[in-house]
């Protein structure tokens, strides 16, 4: 299998030490779900983009620093790209930046949050089980860090996985599309790093308490296990 990676930032290089750069952490969250794959990476941020949908067989869209809703050149592009994903029904799994992004691309609605950071492990409740879900489960607990969210879903969504701070933090579309606010790639140690750089921006309570909930188990490999089953349903 060749999974197309769309590299929508870059990890700065006081973090590189604990996980590598971002294709490193997709590369091990490939390997912890048994996917054998040829990652090709697109370094969309730099206005890289595939020339086709189907240079891949599947497609995974990166985190990002910035904010679907800017106005600049690389990110209205690759919102034409999403849109040409969805029309092809191609396999494409959005995570953070990439999960707003399907959403604002197919008439759906991405802004800053009202409820301000969302950070550290966070429980998603799972609202409609999908045949790809296995092992099955009711709730799983995942890692967040965003500012912005998902307000409205596009057309023909399906919510299937929501949080208290994210009420749309899991959806799909047909067959093709799964998209998700959690970060399965990041370790917790990386994710620690991040927010511990960002408490200057973070209201302290928020930031205190996402920090303690980082001690809390995780479901990083039920997780990878789901989206090997997505890929390869």
């Amino acid at each position: 299998m060749k999974l197309g990676l769309l590299k929508c930032d870059i990890v700065t290089p006081e973090f590189r030490d604990i996980d590598g750069g971002i294709p490193d952490m997709f590369q091990r969250l490939l390997d912890a779900a048994g996917i054998a794959a040829d990652l090709r990476v697109y370094r969309v941020w730099e206005g890289e983009l595939p020339a086709s949908t189907g240079e891949c067989d599947g497609w995974l869209t990166s985190g990002s620093r910035a904010s679907v809703f800017e106005d600049e050149k690389w990110i209205r592009n690759f919102e034409e790209f999403v849109r040409a994903l969805h029309a092809d029904e191609r396999k494409t799994i959005g995570i953070c930046f990439g999960h707003q992004m399907i959403a604002q691309a197919l008439g759906g609605e991405t802004r800053r949050s009202e409820r301000g950071w969302g950070i550290g492990v966070q429980p998603v409740t799972i609202l409609e089980p999908q045949p790809w879900m296995e092992p099955p489960m009711d709730s799983c607990r995942l890692l967040f860090t965003h500012q912005d969210q998902v307000e409205a879903l596009p057309e023909g969504a399906r919510l299937i996985g929501s949080t208290e701070h994210c009420p749309n933090a899991m959806f799909a579309i047909g067959d093709h599309i799964l998209a998700t606010q959690a970060h399965p790639e990041y370790s917790r140690p990386y994710l620690r790093a991040l927010i511990e750089s960002r408490e200057a921006i973070i209201d302290p309570v928020t930031y205190q308490a996402g920090l303690a909930t980082l001690e809390q188990e995780q479901h990083r490999r039920e997780m990878a296990g789901w989206l090997r089953n997505f890929l390869q349903a």
